[in-house]
């Protein structure tokens, strides 16, 4: 995952703030729990906000505890006490993470491939996923293998692979559940999974023309992109952020109203935030 999904700190209550923090903890907590101490260096904002999602979906108890932090270890935090959904979105996090490193070695060259290596040889110290999640691994490794295929065949299709982008990351929002709360999730993680991927190609444009890595936008519109471009590619992200918020707009937060206002802060201001941001070419904030 990217980073790309994560609240605008400002607008946010600070109890909102302070429940966002312990959420991000909570996660990293329970990943040295359920999937090893080497995993958390998989932990990302993107999966936080699946944790919530899958909380608010599932009405999963939010419960806020005090806990020492190896990383701060002179000042108890706040964190979750993990719940299924953290426990899941661990695993999940683990799992793409290993399939993503095992794939970027195979098709790496030259010092990438190295650095590839390396990282793949420290995912070998992550807990596997237990068998239940066979399946989920099956459709993670099949949109992948599907990504690849674009990349080696050198696709010029923003449609194509964002939307195989998508239906990687509907699979994994959805997973485990059934009937309509299924097909709400794969929803919202389909056009967020879209969105992700435009903005990953945005965000990296430049330095994929110089590095000769494979670039959808590279493909389809050469080695510039112009303003009118520019403006289109902002409509599209817009757009599926728009596709995404209207899942959003369907749970039924009365299950767990503690993260409704981090969840839509984060679809309504931190992702329009981070549209623009990338549109305009200014880094990215690496602030928690």
């Amino acid at each position: 995952m990217f980073g790309y999904v994560r609240p605008c700190i400002p607008d946010l209550m600070v109890k909102d703030h302070e429940l966002y923090k312990a959420a991000y903890c909570g996660l990293c907590r329970t990943m040295g729990k359920t999937t090893g101490c080497f995993s958390k260096i998989a932990l990302n904002y993107d999966f936080v906000f699946l944790a919530l999602t899958r909380m608010a979906v599932d009405g999963d108890e939010v419960t806020v505890k005090k806990r020492h932090c190896g990383v701060h270890p002179f000042k108890r935090r706040l964190m979750l006490e993990p719940n299924d959904s953290l426990k899941y979105s661990s695993r999940a996090t683990v799992l793409l993470t290993r399939l993503k490193l095992k794939d970027n070695v195979k098709d790496s060259k030259g010092f990438a491939k190295l650095k590839a290596k390396i990282a793949g040889t420290v995912s070998i110290f992550f807990k596997k996923t237990d068998k239940s999640h066979k399946e989920l691994e099956a459709k993670i490794i099949s949109s992948i293998d599907a990504l690849s295929r674009l990349e080696e065949n050198g696709s010029d299709s923003i449609d194509e692979t964002a939307s195989t982008s998508g239906e990687l990351l509907g699979n994994i929002a959805s997973y485990g559940l059934e009937g309509v709360e299924q097909r709400l999730l794969y929803d919202i993680g389909f056009h967020l999974g879209k969105l992700i991927y435009v903005m990953d190609a945005v965000d990296d444009y430049k330095s994929d023309l110089k590095s000769g890595s494979f670039n959808v936008l590279k493909n389809a519109f050469g080695d510039e992109l112009t303003e009118n471009t520019k403006s289109m590619l902002k409509c599209a992200m817009t757009l599926e952020l728009e596709k995404m918020s209207r899942g959003v707009e369907l749970i039924d937060f009365s299950k767990c109203r503690d993260v409704e206002r981090i969840i839509k802060n984060i679809v309504y201001i931190g992702l329009p935030n981070e549209i623009e941001r990338i549109i305009l070419g200014k880094k990215k904030e690496n602030k928690k």
